[in-house]
């Protein structure tokens, strides 16, 4: 269970860090929740809600926009206005798909990994909830 959570908080941090580039995104502070479901599992796992600061250096200079988690490649990344997809094949047999959309103030996001037989669907959402503090 250990390694769910961990994935889990991988994800959001990445979807997060990726998205701060990808559309015109308003700065400020973003509050990111990330409700995953497990197949199979006998209990729910509780969301996850995280509170980030993208500055306007972050939005607007794709800075946050990572190449890859780390051990992972990123692949198949492709933008479609606000839209944005990809896929990303880790060196420990995981592989993420994702797909996003965007008003410039909120968020939506869905990534399915698959790790040795299992399958985590992860939905994230984000919120612009004011200036950072």
């Amino acid at each position: 269970m250990k390694r769910i959570w961990i994935a889990v908080i991988m994800l959001l941090a990445w979807t997060a860090n990726a998205f701060a580039g990808f559309v015109t995104m308003k700065p400020g502070e973003w509050r990111i929740t990330a409700t995953t479901k497990m197949p199979g599992l006998p209990y729910p796992i509780p969301p996850v809600s995280r509170t980030m600061c993208y500055s306007s250096a972050d939005v607007h200079g794709n800075r946050a926009i990572p190449a890859a988690a780390k051990g992972c490649e990123l692949k198949n990344y492709h933008i479609t206005g606000a839209s944005m997809t990809w896929s990303m094949v880790c060196k420990n047999n995981v592989t993420i798909n994702g797909e996003m959309m965007s008003t410039g103030t909120t968020y939506q996001a869905r990534m399915t990994s698959e790790e040795q037989g299992r399958t985590i669907i992860t939905h994230v959402t984000g919120k612009r909830e004011g200036p950072c503090h």
